[in-house]
């Protein structure tokens, strides 16, 4: 009883996990990305489908019809965040990091966009040492309340 309180605890917690994760995800494919258009100077669209983060290629998707990166993402944004989409753990902070990003992203030239993906690689990376701080804290706090209810269950059972 104790042992599945605990677990209990642990699985509440998983919400913080899974942002920390798909935060770092994406910090990984952000710096794919501004190799792939900075470095090797491949178009937006190309630079996205690169990537292995369903949010990126679904922008990707929507740029092949012909629209910027700002209107893909927007047309995208809602289904992507929403439960069960690909960035659905993601905070209203997360979202907005990726507003900025997108409403600029293949708007300028070579340096302006290395800079716009340097600033969006630290925007993220602090929201994801964030994001594992709260996971932390979170798994704390569950675990040790799930340990306690089920040990209060216990006694009351004995």
């Amino acid at each position: 009883m104790v042992l599945g309180s605990t677990l209990c605890g642990k699985a509440a917690a998983d919400a913080a996990r899974r942002r920390y994760r798909v935060l770092s995800a994406l910090a990984a494919d952000l710096q794919t990305l501004r190799i792939h258009m900075t470095g090797m100077l491949q178009p937006v669209q190309f630079a996205l489908e690169k990537t292995d983060c369903a949010v990126l290629k679904r922008v990707a998707e929507g740029m092949r019809q012909g629209c910027s990166a700002a209107e893909a993402w927007r047309a995208v944004r809602e289904s992507a965040v929403r439960r069960g989409g690909p960035a659905d753990a993601l905070s209203a902070d997360d979202i907005t990091a990726l507003d900025a990003l997108f409403g600029q992203l293949g708007q300028s030239g070579r340096e302006e966009q290395e800079a716009l993906l340097d600033a969006s690689l630290q925007t993220v990376g602090r929201l994801r040492d964030k994001a594992l701080q709260k996971a932390a804290e979170a798994d704390r706090l569950y675990v040790s309340l799930g340990f306690l209810i089920g040990l209060m269950l216990a006694l009351i059972v004995i």
